[in-house]
């Protein structure tokens, strides 16, 4: 059975920004005069903004707010870029979604990232026009491993969530599809190092590729 969406996580799953994202966050905060550890860093991948602030306790640690947190860790990224900082469409990104458009199956991305940096994201990916919409972090009161964002997305678009496939790469994103009765499919972040600041347990998917471009698009109908 063709399933009924497509919902893609962005960073990590259709770009190599995961590491771009973090290192923001921890140039902002660090010249703050706030270092975060190794277990900080991991917690970042995958997770909203509301949920970075929350975790990382930048307001009773900096007296900050979270517009705080976002403008300045967002203001670091045009020196990232001329310091040699790049992201990039992840292989087969572009693929996945031709088919999914040409299949006539509804998609959306559904991203903890800020709806401004999801909108930079797809002037690189070039395919806005193939999405019935995307879903970032000021959509939704909780980010992933909360359902929430996944289960909303199933109710915009007037499907099934159980007939819907996700697309992750984190474990974060990952037990959220699972948490909205999604059929999961992850990247595996071991084939793509330089896209996560720490490991990220994949063992909760449904299905584990090594890639976007390794998915068997004609076994895809059959997922959901």
């Amino acid at each position: 059975m063709t399933p009924a969406a497509l919902l893609l996580d962005l960073d990590g799953t259709l770009v190599d920004s995961e590491t771009f994202h973090t290192e923001s966050i921890v140039r902002f905060l660090a010249k703050r005069g706030l270092e975060l550890t190794d277990s900080e860093r991991a917690f970042i991948v995958g997770h909203a903004w509301q949920d970075i602030f929350a975790h990382l306790q930048v307001a009773t640690r900096l007296g900050m707010s979270l517009e705080d947190l976002q403008r300045g860790s967002i203001a670091q990224k045009p020196q990232m870029v001329e310091d040699g900082h790049r992201i990039n469409v992840l292989p087969g990104a572009r693929a996945l979604v031709a088919w999914g458009a040409a299949a006539q199956i509804p998609m959306a991305i559904v991203s903890g990232s800020s709806r401004g940096e999801i909108a930079y994201a797809l002037t690189l990916l070039g395919f806005e026009d193939e999405l019935q919409f995307y879903m970032g972090a000021e959509d939704v009161r909780c980010g992933k491993p909360n359902p929430e964002g996944y289960a909303s997305a199933a109710n915009r678009l007037n499907v099934d969530a159980a007939r819907c496939v996700v697309f992750e790469d984190s474990t974060a994103g990952i037990a959220s599809g699972r948490a909205a009765g999604m059929f999961v499919v992850a990247t595996s972040a071991a084939n793509l190092p330089e896209s996560h600041a720490g490991h990220q347990d994949q063992s909760q998917a449904h299905m584990v590729v090594s890639g976007l471009d390794a998915l068997d698009l004609d076994e895809l109908a059959g997922l959901a």
